[in-house]
C-alpha cells in the first residue's frame, strides 16, 4: 500500500513539474504572439494613413516591376527559341551531310 502511494505521488509530482514547464511555455508564446498582433495592427494603421498619391505611386512601382518582369520572360524564351532553333538547324544539317549522331 504504501508502494502504490508513493508511485502515485511521484507520477503526481512529475505531473504537476510538467504542467507548470507546459504553462510558462505557453505565457511565453501568448506574449510573443501578442507582440506580433501589436505590430501588425501598427503597420495596418500606418497603413491607412496613406495618402491617395502615395497609394498610386506604390501601385506604378508594382506595374512597373510587373512589366520588368513580364520582359524578362520574353527576353529568356526569345534567347531559349533561338539556341533550338540553332540547335535542330545543325542537327539537320548533319544528318543530311553525314549521317552522323549529336556529339555532346
Amino acid at each position: 500500500m504504501e508502494q502504490i502511494l508513493a508511485f502515485v505521488l511521484g507520477v503526481g509530482a512529475v505531473a504537476f513539474v510538467w504542467a507548470v514547464v507546459t504553462a510558462f511555455k505557453t505565457a511565453s508564446k501568448v506574449k510573443d504572439l501578442q507582440t506580433d498582433i501589436q505590430g501588425i495592427v501598427y503597420q495596418m494603421e500606418e497603413n491607412r494613413k496613406l495618402s491617395y498619391e502615395q497609394c498610386l505611386e506604390i501601385h506604378r512601382r508594382v506595374d512597373q516591376e510587373i512589366d520588368r518582369v513580364d520582359q524578362i520572360y520574353k527576353e529568356c524564351i526569345s534567347h531559349t527559341d533561338s539556341r533550338v532553333d540553332r540547335l535542330e538547324h545543325k542537327y539537320l544539317l548533319d544528318q543530311t551531310q553525314s549521317k552522323k549522331l549529336i556529339k555532346g
